[in-house]
């Protein structure tokens, strides 16, 4: 019975690896990771695992918090999947210049920041003038940001209201790290490393605010411990995410 959520945890992310975190999972497969997901719910350690969110109360937990850094391993959210249009059969916008790579979520009471990481695509050369020559560091990192709040009468719901757009360079270079970074043989030697807009980024994050919070919908938390979260968003879609620790830190 002790090593029953150990062992539907490694099911969990047995499956999450082969379906690439549920973009190209078929549905049988779907039906399992929710299958195991609810057998997992009910060993939850956190009675109250949005108290980080109180809106009248706001407490850090002794326990495990939502509070932090995490990395998508695994959804079922077609406004996610379709975002890939390597591993997913609906039509997507994604433009040609970009290419999908890591996806999280930054959690800092009262926000909540959806983080998506986009990539170089693979068909655009090197050798072109300000693509960067470094594909790791030539990311861009949207970031959706969201008010959050939650009560104790439903500890497990969080709601969400959307507050503005961010947009930052994520990765690092060589260049930047320098005691010389500021000079111009640096922000050329930056550019050629990056691109020239992750290197506009670094230097100039943008901020987008809006003078009034939209209604973002709500998520329900069915699971946290100290490395996964799991959630269920209000069409009753799935998440899964494991905890940015120290080195693992992407944004």
């Amino acid at each position: 019975q002790i090593q029953l959520p150990k062992k539907l945890k490694e099911e969990l992310f047995s499956m999450a690896s082969a379906t690439k975190r549920g973009f190209s999972a078929s549905r049988k497969e779907r039906e399992q990771v929710r299958s195991i997901i609810y057998d997992l719910m009910k060993y939850n350690p956190t009675k109250e695992p949005a108290a980080s969110y109180y809106t009248s109360t706001p407490n850090e937990p002794s326990g495990p918090s939502l509070s932090g850094k995490w990395t998508l391993i695994y959804t079922d959210a077609p406004d996610i999947t379709s975002l890939d249009p390597s591993t997913s059969s609906l039509p997507s916008l994604l433009p040609s210049t970009a290419k999908l790579g890591r996806i999280g979520q930054e959690c800092n009471p009262p926000f909540i920041k959806n983080v998506i990481e986009w990539e170089k695509p693979d068909w655009i050369p090197t050798s072109l003038p300000l693509v960067g020559t470094d594909s790791s560091s030539s990311t861009i990192l949207q970031k959706v940001c969201c008010e959050a709040s939650s009560s104790p009468t439903n500890p497990k719901i969080v709601n969400l209201k959307l507050v503005g757009l961010d947009l930052a360079s994520g990765g690092t270079s060589s260049s930047s790290s320098s005691s010389s970074s500021k000079n111009s043989d640096s922000f050329l030697e930056t550019i050629q490393e990056v691109g020239l807009l992750p290197t506009l980024l670094k230097q100039n994050p943008i901020e987008l605010r809006g003078v009034i919070t939209l209604p973002f919908g709500t998520f329900e938390i069915l699971y946290l411990d100290e490395e996964l979260r799991i959630i269920k968003t209000g069409q009753n879609y799935l998440a899964v995410n494991v905890r940015q620790k120290g080195t693992e830190e992407w944004f």
